[in-house]
């Protein structure tokens, strides 16, 4: 009998809280009064978070066109020279979508060490240029 009490107890322990018919959901309101509504009954945590994570941000601003470009080191033949050079890396600056300001460049013949320098100036982007 005791044991049958103890059962019964714990059942209405377990079972306790508020009755559903206590929780109003609140009534959908549009319109100006929707926001008054939602301070008095604010979405839960778990909504917000929702809303949060399906909100779109708005586009990001298209990024400027990068003011220097980085060549890397190549290996080129110089008609002039009549070797192939090894052309140090570097950095040229844009002028425009077809000009870029090259800096002058000490080239050098990997076998025999021989070095020559080739003026700056401006020339076409890099991937269209020919060895200089």
């Amino acid at each position: 009998m005791k044991g049958f009490v103890v059962a019964l107890l714990m059942a209405i322990v377990v079972t306790a809280g508020p009755a559903r018919a206590q929780v109003i959901p609140p009534i959908a309101i549009q319109g100006p009064a929707q926001g008054a509504m939602q301070q008095l009954h604010p979405p839960s945590p778990l909504q917000q978070v929702r809303e949060q994570a399906l909100r779109q941000s708005p586009p990001l601003p298209v990024p400027p066109p990068a003011g220097e470009r980085w060549v890397p080191t190549q290996e080129r033949f110089v008609p002039e020279v009549g070797r192939v050079m090894v052309v140090p890396g570097h950095y040229e600056q844009r002028l425009t979508d077809q000009q870029y300001a090259v800096p002058p460049l000490a080239v050098t013949d990997r076998t025999t060490g021989f070095t020559a320098t080739i003026p700056g100036g401006d020339r076409p982007p890099p991937d269209l240029r020919r060895p200089p």
